[in-house]
């Protein structure tokens, strides 16, 4: 039988049974122990590190795929170099900003990652990425990164205040127009604990009639969670299907799942836990919504997504991006070397160094250039 426990506020519905024989039987989360390692884990390093992304070529993904897509986290730790260093991130690659956030008055930047400090007493140090700070954060890694930083973040007694949880569907399982029909048809087709809706959609006079933005929201921006799910491949101008399911995650609910994913609890469980919990999609054959079973397309989707895992996408660099990582890991010696040859002969050998780089210029390479051009004609006609 399906039971609900109760894990802080964070209640998901697990599957005590293996009956294959209702559609709706979609494991939640495993036995597994709620609380990760109270050691200090160290994730593998890649020899070199990425740049911040600023903008990038975006495609629809091969696969259907899980990504991290939006964590911050504080720490009672006063020190942002320190924090930086605890999270397995080089201090010297962040930029110090005069400017801060919610009551930090200082940052550290390096990307879309932010580290804020210098607030009130016993505020500690606020770390945030966004999607591509999550981006970034996978790329300075060999290997999945994140269970490693959460058992850190969890031993530290640091608090999440967000999580983000993105789901990309490819194969055509899940459409906004199917979850929409259901939606307006919410008293036989819809079983949730969410009190409200909201659907936003965008477009362009100087592109006719087209929709560029189609996004269906479940659960109110104030609560501690909230779906979302939209159109990425519209609103990325690419032709295909990929839609995206959010799920964001806020304070205890946040904290809580990070402890089930540090423990090493499959994503894909506790994904479809949580959706399976909040919001489903029904068929009108029960008095008893609970009793309800699923669509059979909606069960088909929740059972495909549970067996993904976390995958990781490493963000695209720019131009932008290649120039400061030279000038923060390579001016000192730089200067150095000019120090050494003199002005004459630093030139010259400048001029040796660019003429050996360009021809050894490649496809990487000719991708950064393109990906700038890109991300420079988005900012001139956005």
């Amino acid at each position: 039988m399906a039971i609900f426990v109760s894990t802080g506020e964070l209640n998901i519905e697990l599957n005590t049974d293996n009956d294959p024989g209702r559609p709706d039987r979609v494991s939640g989360l495993g036995a597994g122990s709620l609380f990760g390692s109270a050691g200090q884990p160290q994730a593998e390093k890649t020899p070199e590190p990425p740049i911040a992304n600023r903008g990038a070529e975006i495609s629809i993904p091969p696969n259907n795929r899980f990504l991290l897509d939006w964590a911050s986290f504080t720490f009672k730790l006063d020190d942002p170099r320190a924090v930086a260093s605890l999270i397995n991130l080089d201090p010297d690659l962040f930029s110090q900003c005069s400017f801060g956030f919610s009551g930090y008055r200082s940052s550290l930047k390096l990307g879309n990652i932010s580290i804020y400090f210098n607030g009130r007493e016993n505020m500690g140090c606020h770390v945030e990425m966004s999607g591509q700070g999550c981006r970034l954060y996978e790329g300075y890694f060999t290997r999945n990164p994140w269970q490693s930083l959460f058992q850190i973040i969890l031993a530290a007694n640091a608090k999440f205040t967000r999580l983000d949880l993105a789901i990309d569907n490819v194969d055509g399982l899940l459409t906004l127009g199917s979850v929409w029909s259901a939606i307006q048809d919410h008293e036989q087709q819809i079983r949730t604990q969410f009190r409200e809706w909201r659907r936003i959609q965008k477009g362009s006079f100087e592109k006719g009639q087209k929709v560029t933005g189609d996004t269906i929201y479940l659960g109110s921006t104030k609560s501690s969670i909230q779906f979302r799910i939209y159109d990425k491949a519209q609103e990325s101008n690419l032709d295909g299907h990929w839609i995206r399911f959010e799920i964001q995650l806020r304070d205890k609910r946040a904290q809580e799942a990070a402890k089930l994913l540090s423990s090493g609890e499959a994503i894909g469980s506790l994904a479809t836990g949580i959706i399976n919990t909040y919001f489903a999609i029904i068929n009108d054959d029960d008095a008893n919504k609970s009793r309800c079973s699923l669509q059979s397309w909606w069960a088909q989707w929740l059972q495909s997504t549970e067996k993904i895992r976390l995958a990781t996408e490493q963000a695209i660099k720019l131009v932008s991006d290649t120039m400061n990582f030279i000038k923060q890991q390579y001016a000192p010696s730089l200067a150095m070397i000019q120090t050494y040859l003199g002005p004459a002969l630093f030139k010259s050998f400048v001029q040796e160094v660019l003429s050996d780089g360009t021809d050894r210029m490649g496809a990487k390479h000719e991708k950064i250039l393109a990906a700038t051009e890109a991300a420079e004609t988005a900012g001139r006609f956005s």
